[in-house]
């Protein structure tokens, strides 16, 4: 198993995940088990830290510790806001519920790694897909995506003010023998074995704005969690976060893959390699950069498309149109109307 790099705190996480489950002192040596850690760290203040690669060996003994199948649920229904940081503040506070959901993605490296979403429409539907860092075995892998989905749920009807009943999600992995105890964390319909994880919201849904939202929060959020973005050491970042900032610090439409192999100090061959051990490649991340930047331009009524199309390196408006609406399942005149 590749072991991810990241300066990332989970011990937030870890506390929390320690509270929800009930664990008492005495529970803690077996839950830190193989960490190297001691206790103090799941308390505030301690000053300690702990990576994601000792998170992941939490989570394993917290499995073993509670033999509870439903772990996953009860994380995900349970854990606090708060321990999403600035981040969960953001979502909070975005404009419509498209870009909170975006928000995570954007500031990926600043949160807990091992989770993304991809946003993207198919038809009259905003598809958020949930992944999992690549290379965890299927039952932490399992687990992960219970919790984070009943976090976005949670994220999601706090954003709304309501049950989001008219949305579903659909899981990668095969009916669980705890299968029946999903209907009493979900609040919308939930299939198995699909193409890819995912939570499924009516277009209509994903363009509400929050009634309560405060748009000053929202910049102080925002600009905090760029000044933690700028501060993040160079080890912080994966590689797939390496890429990404290599093409947003040059022209997308003047930088090849060459380029940022070069920039990184590395031959393309090793850039691909290490790609493929995330389970992307660099095509892909670059396309879901521009499919993400189009998205976020295309909000901004006062940009024509054809403008979009040359920022993004286009020079014609029309094979622009063609790749946007193959990213977001819409034609970019369609997705403007939806969201103006």
């Amino acid at each position: 198993m590749s072991k991810p790099v990241s300066t990332f705190d989970c011990s937030g996480y870890a506390q929390g995940i320690a509270q929800v489950l009930s664990l008492k002192e005495a529970d803690l040596p077996r839950y830190l088990h193989g960490t190297g850690l001691p206790p103090e760290v799941l308390y505030d203040g301690s000053g300690l830290h702990m990576d994601v690669t000792q998170f992941l060996t939490v989570i394993r003994n917290g499995q073993q510790l509670l033999g509870d199948p439903e772990m996953g649920l009860r994380c995900g229904q349970n854990l606090q806001r708060s321990v999403h940081g600035p981040i969960g503040y953001l979502a909070m506070n975005a404009p419509d519920l498209y870009t909170a959901l975006l928000t995570p993605a954007e500031f990926a490296p600043i949160r807990l790694p091992l989770v993304n979403t991809e946003l993207s429409f198919t038809q009259d539907e905003l598809r958020c897909e949930l992944q999992v860092m690549p290379k965890v075995e299927s039952e932490v892998q399992q687990l992960i995506l219970e919790a984070f989905a009943l976090t976005v749920q949670t994220n999601v009807e706090l954003y709304l003010g309501e049950a989001m009943a008219s949305a579903r999600f659909e899981f990668a992995f095969p009916s669980p023998a705890h299968a029946a105890a999903y209907a009493d964390y979900f609040h919308c319909p939930v299939t198995f074995d699909a193409a890819c994880s995912a939570l499924f919201l009516p277009a209509e849904v994903a363009r509400r704005s929050h009634p309560n939202r405060d748009p000053h929060a929202y910049a102080t959020a925002h600009a905090l969690c760029q000044e933690l973005l700028a501060r993040l050491p160079d080890a912080s970042l994966d590689i797939v976060d390496k890429v990404r900032r290599e093409l947003l610090s040059n022209a997308l439409s003047e930088t090849s893959e060459e380029d940022v192999a070069r920039a990184l100090f590395v031959s393309k061959r090793t850039l691909a390699r290490r790609l493929t051990e995330r389970g992307t490649s660099y095509r892909t991340v670059r396309e879901s950069l521009l499919a993400e930047l189009s998205a976020r331009y295309l909000r901004d009524d006062s940009m024509t498309v054809e403008a979009i199309a040359l920022l993004l390196g286009y020079h014609d408006a029309a094979n622009f149109r063609r790749a946007f609406k193959r990213w977001h399942r819409v034609a970019p005149a369609e997705f403007r109307k939806r969201f103006s």
